[in-house]
């Protein structure tokens, strides 16, 4: 999986805990001591929890990012800036480097601090404002701080991401220049004698994710690179959705809807019809279910219906698949904000990473065309996922789109 920090922790944690960041480590309380008192003792050292503290940057970077600082996590915000700040006045603070980094808590400061620069306060109250005040200045003064204890280190961060980056989430993946752009420029050797151990120790629970389809084939979800239906290491079909387009039918249903050759038209699938099988998104999916970035495993999905049609006028032929969430598993609403802020942080280091490479092995002009046809795609996926939107505002299932002339149709149902 996705695994960029200490092998024993992984990256991204989808269990919402609302448990604080941080405990007191403190002797037995005396009888007449209470608990607050206790918390308040400049000896008492807190016990930070790193994923705790990821779970919280990740909640108030996403409050930001809509708008909004007031998020259920605010006041677990403030009594972090709070503690930290009285761990930095510390001989020896606590709150080492490892765990900002991790945390990703450099830049929940930055986009503090930025949300405050542009924020619109007229409308909040006076006990709100005052609040929000107090924590963009503890969160300008923890930065301080940081920059001062931690010098060079602290700026050259995402350098050191970079390379933890390429040691996990990247690992038993290279770069291959060679390859074809829609396929993808990252391919992965398949070792056998490995398949046995993910079998025993991995288990995949929707809301997975991956910085491509090449890291899912390396862990076993499915067993190739490119966009077709494959069997992975326990057995179950997968079927990355990566191109194409998604109308929501219904609040489980979906019809999924591709164009192309023959061999574009997934007919294993036609067997499949009835049954549950694997279903992974990718970014560049038309569909307002899509991740924003990577690919995302969105759980088990039963086939309701298969076919494919010929447009005489094209020659292209057109695959529709109509897809039924099962529901006895995690439901979408708790996976759809994946990939989180810090997901998406490395995402950002993914793309500029394979970027220099483009630019490495196959020169400036190469590059300028990569980063042309990346601009593209965000722009007409942007486009697409405006419009969706405003239909779907009026209308669950969308509207229709015209008809078209076709000579030849094919259509399976259970």
């Amino acid at each position: 999986m996705n695994q960029i920090s200490s092998p024993t922790i992984r990256h991204f944690n989808l269990d919402g805990s609302s448990s604080p960041s941080f405990s007191r480590r403190s002797p037995s309380p005396r009888a007449d001591q209470s608990s607050e008192s206790l918390t308040s003792e400049e000896s008492v050292e807190p016990n930070w929890n790193q994923t705790k503290l990821l779970d919280l940057s990740d909640s108030i970077r996403e409050g930001l990012r809509g708008g909004n600082i007031f998020v259920p996590d605010a006041e677990k915000l403030s009594s972090f800036l709070e503690a930290a700040l009285k761990d930095e006045e510390r001989k020896y603070p606590t709150l080492d480097f490892d765990m900002i980094e991790y945390a990703r808590l450099d830049k929940l400061l930055a986009e503090l601090l930025r949300f405050g620069e542009t924020m619109k306060t007229s409308g909040l109250t006076p006990e709100l404002l005052l609040r929000f005040r107090v924590d963009v200045s503890e969160a300008k003064n923890l930065r301080r701080s940081w920059r001062r204890r931690f010098r060079e280190q602290f700026f050259m961060m995402d350098q050191h991401r970079c390379a933890i980056l390429i040691q996990g989430g990247l690992k038993d993946v290279s770069f291959n220049s060679s390859l074809d752009y829609d396929l993808g420029k990252w391919q992965t050797k398949k070792v056998t004698n490995l398949v046995s151990e993910i079998e025993g120790n991995l288990e995949f629970e929707p809301g997975h994710w991956w910085l491509n389809i090449t890291c899912a084939e390396r862990d076993g979800i499915v067993n190739s690179s490119l966009e077709t239906p494959t069997k992975g290491c326990y057995g179950f079909t997968a079927l990355p959705l990566l191109s194409g387009s998604e109308e929501l039918i219904h609040p489980d249903t979906v019809k999924y809807v591709r164009e192309g050759r023959t061999s574009d038209m997934h007919i294993a699938l036609i067997s499949q019809v009835g049954r549950k099988i694997r279903i992974l998104r990718g970014h560049k999916l038309k569909s307002i279910l899509a991740p924003e970035a990577g690919l995302r495993y969105d759980g088990l999905y039963t086939i309701r219906q298969y076919g494919f049609k010929l447009d005489n006028n094209t020659n292209k032929y057109r695959l529709e698949l109509t897809l039924q969430r099962a529901t006895d598993q995690r439901p979408f609403e708790s996976i759809c904000n994946v990939p989180k802020p810090s997901q998406l942080d490395d995402w950002a280091l993914y793309e500029k990473l394979e970027g220099d490479k483009v630019k490495l092995l196959q020169g400036e002009a190469s590059y300028l065309e990569w980063k042309l046809k990346r601009q593209e795609e965000k722009v007409d996926r942007e486009e697409w996922q405006r419009a969706r939107l405003f239909r779907a505002s009026f209308s669950l299932s969308g509207a229709a789109g015209p008809g078209e002339r076709l000579d030849r149709r094919v259509t399976f149902r259970p």
